[in-house]
């Protein structure tokens, strides 16, 4: 067995950061590229122009995803990888960015010197994964298929108006979903949106788990009374107990925390 080192273009994927970073720029700093606005699709142009030039075949689905496909040797389930482009309000220039242009420049390497996987390689730009997340769960086929008014933007522009900008078509999301005959694998290289890699002076890391968001709704009852003839052991103050609530869940999840430090997984 053969084994080929190729070293990727570091100053190429700088500059085609810096050149994405350019567009939605702020004057005070960060970048915004809301979903479906004029600097997302202008954005999405630019990606998609990249991606032609290192004779990636590209196409649009109907959850508006930019799929680059660089062909391998075999039909077989393609490596994906990739992220997003678009940003919240004021986003960093690596953020999901970064994700999207080292994927394609793996796939500009291996085209400079001819060669090509056994497995096609994807690169994936999924759609508005800073707002309702539609791109990447039409892919996994978890998108909320009969309910449009969810993934309705703040303005109130519908979502089918919103993904036909961006050539999708909200009556054939559910057609999306991809599966292990289509995906052998996803890796995405991500920056990390804390200090702690920072404070540990780590130049990386390997994710492990990730953060399963869940809210809920918690109303507590008290009872009113006058303010002046009500002694304390008479009131019933919604306020108060709720703040007990509030020290009790943040000491829950501090003590968690630290126990977790003291497992191998988590020095």
């Amino acid at each position: 067995m053969v084994t080929v080192v190729l070293q990727t273009n570091h100053a190429r994927l700088q500059q085609r950061l810096n050149d994405l970073a350019s567009i939605g720029q702020l004057s005070g700093g960060g970048v915004r590229r809301t979903a479906y606005s004029p600097e997302d699709l202008t954005a999405r142009h630019r990606v998609i122009a990249v991606m032609e030039q290192v004779a990636m075949d590209v196409t649009i689905d109907a959850a508006g995803n930019i799929i680059g496909r660089y062909e391998g040797t075999q039909k077989l389930p393609a490596l994906a990888t990739g992220s997003h482009i678009d940003t919240v309000p004021a986003g960093g220039r690596y953020d999901g960015a970064l994700g999207v242009l080292a994927g394609i420049e793996v796939v500009a390497t291996l085209y400079e010197v001819g060669r090509r996987l056994k497995h096609p390689i994807e690169v994936i730009v999924f759609t508005d994964e800073e707002g309702g997340m539609i791109g990447s769960k039409a892919m996994t086929g978890t998108a909320h298929y009969n309910d449009a008014e969810f993934y309705q933007r703040l303005d109130g522009t519908s979502i089918q108006t919103c993904l036909k900008r961006i050539d999708g078509d909200w009556d054939n999301l559910a057609s999306e979903q991809r599966t292990a005959q289509d995906i052998a694998a996803y890796l995405e290289l991500h920056v990390e949106q804390g200090g702690v890699l920072e404070a540990r002076e780590c130049q990386i890391g390997v994710v492990q788990g990730i953060v399963s968001l869940q809210r809920y709704i918690v109303t507590i009852k008290g009872r009113p009374n006058h303010a002046g003839t009500t002694p304390m052991d008479m009131r019933q103050d919604a306020l108060y107990a709720a703040s007990l609530l509030v020290v009790a869940i943040h000491d829950l999840a501090t003590l968690e925390f630290l126990e977790s430090r003291l497992l191998p997984w988590g020095t």
